[in-house]
């Protein structure tokens, strides 16, 4: 069965790239441009993993964290946030609530690629 990712991209160019290669990887990919309806995602789908950027409209990625976690929705450390931040006060909150990990855009791919195996194979044991 093909592993779930959910991205929460505002980014249109970000969000349509990095959905067609990890399509491309074999990943079942869903995409929602905002952290309400991420959140809502969430609850339906329960995907294996999610990626979420930091700055959305609606709830900001450290709020769709805090709910997703408030709620008990999936455990944290299934997610993984991107960010044009550097390390900030919101990344530390977010890594004290147990995401998996954090990448600053712009990324390269195979960094992402890398991380989410990564992140997959740690949750899978």
């Amino acid at each position: 069965m093909k592993e779930t990712i959910l991205l929460i991209e505002d980014d249109e160019n970000i969000a349509r790239y990095v959905k067609f290669k990890l399509e491309k990887k074999g990943y079942d990919v869903h995409h929602e441009d905002n952290g309400i309806e991420g959140l809502e995602t969430v609850d339906i789908l329960d995907p294996d993993l999610v990626i979420m950027d930091m700055m959305m409209p609606g709830l900001d990625g450290r709020e769709v964290a805090e709910r997703i976690n408030e709620q008990q929705l999936l455990d944290p450390r299934r997610i993984i946030v991107l960010s044009g931040k550097e390390e900030s006060e919101e990344i530390k909150a977010l890594f004290k609530l147990g995401i998996y990990d954090y990448l600053h855009k712009p990324f390269d791919f195979d960094n992402l690629l890398i991380r989410i195996e990564r992140a997959l194979t740690v949750l899978r044991s």
